[in-house]
């Protein structure tokens, strides 16, 4: 009866497969067609991944990538049909330094001649909108609608600190750190902001506030001074908005909506991003080749994944088998290498880097480009690269490590759990959370740490052409903006992905604007191959929970 049941259920699955997919190869087949004006469509209420390899996600409705944005907005400036942009703004679910680089785009549009218009029922409401109105402010006709507010509040960091719960639970931190700002074990091993790490987020929320306002004053034409008076006075209602030049119109989102066809003229219509890049395509489709690979969320040994709850990873299997595949490619002539995370596994990271250098000494020039953050392990791996780009708001830098356990023993106790253990050698229960290091075992987690600290500065020395006095100023655990890690001769130049491109066609010997063809780094499953991929994972889960549902005396 079991075995019926589950081929059943897996026909039922096989069906729906089949009839998605065909829906999708339909879908394909009757493309639609593109009017004589066209007005982009964009959604920029949410946050926005990095690649746009998801193709399941994108069929069953999922958000649009970074890179689906920029390639809309890149190609709708060179097409004659393209008018102009309308977005639909938010609270801030964009990332700061993806802000920068939409705002880059949207100049670009518009000194293609096309127009711009932004519109928002509140940038922020409820919360902060600086980012949001950030970015609105690139935009030449923003909206407001009535009765909303423009949160450019200012920026603040908030940072918890578990130190006194885990003390209640039992719970004991053992995490060691090299040096006084790598701030990570704080959160767990204390109770308060160290000064060190007071004055690491001061910084950084200095750096990061200037270029918010610089970039605010810039797009609204305003004094940089009028902007922070305006900073200190936020959130401001719709009236107040307008009357300080922040906004252009206050007004429903069908008026902005109607404003905008208007200026793209008789027979415009909107044009959602994924249809307009559907017909039209890809801004960099043609030419010689450029291998576009990603590093998103914590970097991990394995395969990359994005768990059913959870952030992606980047797993060093995944990541060293594209840079080969890109590197034995004759047709590639250079790699984009795009980060985005904050660090993540050592080991893991050294793999990356080793794959990096190898693909170099091939003859494949490396560019990378860092996102929202390439700290860490993310700028452990950005060190094998030619030139380092970062937005001038890319977290960066954070030259230090962290490492150790909690034991949990003294939790297990409180509730009438005791562990006991029998080693078969000194250190042999050193990972154990359920035991506190030995000094044995904490001499043998400092030899590591320190190892791994004189490695890192060294890689950082020999990469960027520093000076042990200068990579160590530059390191001890600190978090650097992009703007300012460039001070540093941490990074080469600042920018976004196109100007990542440019530097990549160079060292590939193109002209700085010759076509290329962008391709992504493992290459995108179809559809069809990611809906079998669920298909699969589903039936292993269903006939895993049928087996454990039937009584085990039966055969």
């Amino acid at each position: 009866m079991l075995r019926f049941f589950t081929r059943l259920f897996a026909t039922i699955g096989l069906l729906v497969v089949a009839a998605l997919v065909g829906g999708a190869f339909l879908a394909i087949r009757h493309q639609p067609s593109l009017p004589r004006g066209v007005v982009l469509d964009l959604d920029l209420t949410h946050s926005l991944g990095e690649g746009g390899e998801d193709r399941l996600g994108g069929l069953l409705g999922h958000d649009a990538s970074l890179r689906d944005v920029l390639d809309a907005l890149e190609r709708g400036r060179k097409d004659p049909r393209v008018k102009g942009v309308l977005a639909r703004l938010g609270g801030d679910q964009i990332g700061f330094a993806q802000t920068q680089e939409l705002r880059a785009a949207i100049d670009r549009f518009r000194a293609s001649g096309r127009f711009a218009v932004a519109y928002a029922e509140s940038y922020g409401d409820g919360g902060s909108g600086n980012r949001a109105f950030l970015l609105a402010s690139a935009f030449d006709d923003v909206w407001l609608q009535p009765l909303g507010m423009v949160g450019l509040t200012g920026l603040s960091a908030e940072v918890p600190f578990a130190r006194g719960a885990l003390d209640l639970l039992g719970v004991q931190p053992q995490l060691m750190h090299r040096e006084e700002y790598k701030s990570f074990s704080e959160t767990f091993t204390q109770t308060s902001m160290t000064p060190a790490n007071r004055e690491m987020l001061q910084g950084l929320i200095g750096d990061l506030t200037n270029q918010l306002v610089d970039g605010v004053a810039k797009g609204r034409r305003l004094p940089p001074a009028g902007v922070r008076a305006a900073m200190e006075r936020a959130p401001l209602l719709d009236r107040e908005a307008l009357d300080l030049k922040l906004i252009d119109r206050i007004g429903y989102a069908d008026e902005a909506r109607d404003a905008a066809l208007q200026r793209a003229g008789q027979d415009a219509e909107l044009v959602d991003l994924a249809d307009y890049l559907t017909v039209a395509g890809g801004p960099h489709d043609n030419g010689p080749t450029v291998a576009l690979i990603h590093v998103v969320g914590t970097i991990t040994g394995g395969k990359s994944e994005r768990p059913t709850l959870g952030e992606m990873n980047a797993g060093s299997d995944t990541v060293v088998r594209a840079i080969e595949d890109a590197a034995d490619d004759p047709d590639v002539r250079a790699i984009l290498f795009r980060i985005d995370s904050g660090g993540g596994s050592v080991s893991a990271s050294e793999a990356i880097r080793r794959a990096l250098l190898k693909a170099r000494q091939r003859g494949k020039p490396v560019i990378a480009s860092m996102g929202d953050a390439a700290a860490s392990g993310g700028y452990w791996i950005a060190l094998a690269a030619d030139r380092i780009v970062a937005s001038p708001a890319s977290l960066t830098g954070s030259i230090g490590v962290v490492a150790g356990k909690m034991s949990f023993g003294g939790l297990s106790e409180k509730l009438g759990v005791r562990w006991d253990r029998v080693p078969a050698a000194r250190n042999a229960g050193m990972w154990s959370t359920m035991h506190p290091f030995s000094p044995s075992e904490e001499d043998r987690m400092t030899a590591i740490i320190d190892s791994t600290y004189a490695s890192f500065l060294e890689r950082v020395a020999e990469a960027r052409r520093l000076t042990p006095d200068q990579t160590r100023a530059a390191a001890k655990g600190r978090v650097w903006t992009g703007a300012q890690a460039r001070e540093l001769g941490l990074i080469d130049d600042l920018g976004g992905q196109e100007e990542a491109l440019t530097l990549a066609r160079a060292a590939a010997g193109l002209e700085a604007d010759a076509e290329v063809t962008l391709a992504p780094y493992p290459p995108p499953k179809s559809v069809a191959d990611e809906l079998l991929d669920l298909l699969s994972g589903g039936k292993g889960e269903l006939i895993g929970a049928l087996s454990a549902a039937a009584p085990s005396a039966r055969c």
